[in-house]
């Protein structure tokens, strides 16, 4: 190997590629939905909510992960089954809306009140929606979203 060859090679194996410098997802995207008492339908009111929703979330092309999950108040009818029946029904819609290609991570549960925190019982009886938005390459250095 020539002396010139050896020297391109050093500068070569000594250059660093500038490592990502900020996070490697935006912030997620949150929205919650509510629902009457023992229901699992979406009220109409509820659903034009989550449709502007969907609608500003196309501003992200990378999709990485979405969260559902679906809350009930203990004194409501079967409430593990329907804080499971309220995430299904919110899950339907936003693919029924275009957000598909996406996993989707859908849990429930039933709500359990805190002594230091206690929420009127309209915002107990929810979906919690998350969509956490990527970067290309895993990195969000310099990338800007919207117009």
């Amino acid at each position: 190997m020539n002396s010139k060859s050896l020297l391109l090679a050093l500068c070569l194996l000594s250059f660093n590629a500038p490592a990502c410098e900020t996070s490697q997802n935006l912030p997620g995207q949150n929205i919650d939905v509510y629902f009457e008492r023992n229901s699992a339908r979406l009220p109409g009111a509820q659903i034009l909510k989550l449709a502007d929703w969907v609608i500003e979330m196309r501003k992200f092309p990378i999709k990485e992960v979405m969260s559902v999950g679906g809350v009930a108040e203990q004194s409501e009818r079967k409430p593990f089954i329907l804080a499971s029946q309220r995430a299904d029904a919110v899950r339907a819609m936003l693919m029924q809306f275009g957000l598909t290609g996406i996993p989707y991570g859908v849990r429930s549960g039933i709500y359990k009140q805190s002594p230091y925190l206690r929420e009127p019982p309209e915002k107990v009886r929810r979906v919690e929606i998350m969509l956490v938005p990527g970067c290309p390459n895993n990195c969000c250095d310099g990338y800007m979203i919207g117009p």
